[in-house]
């Protein structure tokens, strides 16, 4: 039904030559279906960008956990998947500073003080993370050899 669904939504976003908006968990769905990803943590987006910048090219830690929880075709079956450690925050009660910092393992003492905003402002491709751009690099690196 949901294969349906989301069909008829593809067939309606050419006809009409519109855009649309799907708001999910369900990363398979954003895959096969979106062009632009923003990817929210208590109610504020983290990343954004196009659809194979987020897949191939993250560059948030919360990204990076959604992104290591998917269930692979080309892994072991035995292979576990590997959630995102903690819980989510209340939104009554959203951390100070950087919200996925009680999460984050590569939290820093700036990310519990201040909230970060999207960078690098005006591109294409934004995050909300205080790690500096070339160790967010070699952090993405690191877990896709890993993956292999």
């Amino acid at each position: 039904m949901q294969a349906q669904i989301l069909d008829l939504i593809d067939r309606l976003k050419v006809d009409f030559n519109a855009a649309v908006v799907i708001i999910t968990h369900d990363l398979g769905v954003v895959a096969e279906h979106c062009d632009r990803i923003q990817v929210m943590y208590a109610g504020r987006i983290v990343e954004a960008g196009f659809n194979r910048a987020i897949y191939y090219g993250s560059r948030h830690p919360y990204t990076w956990g959604l992104l290591q929880s998917i269930p692979r075709l080309d892994t072991d079956e035995t292979q576990r998947l590997r959630p995102i450690k903690g819980l989510p925050p209340s939104l009554i009660f959203v951390p100070e500073g950087c919200a996925f910092h009680p999460r984050c393992p590569y939290a820093m003492d700036v990310c519990r003080r201040e909230t970060p905003s999207l960078q690098p402002p005006g591109a294409a491709h934004v995050n909300a993370c205080h790690l500096a751009a070339t160790e967010k690099e070699r952090i993405f690196n690191e877990q896709v050899a890993q993956r292999a």
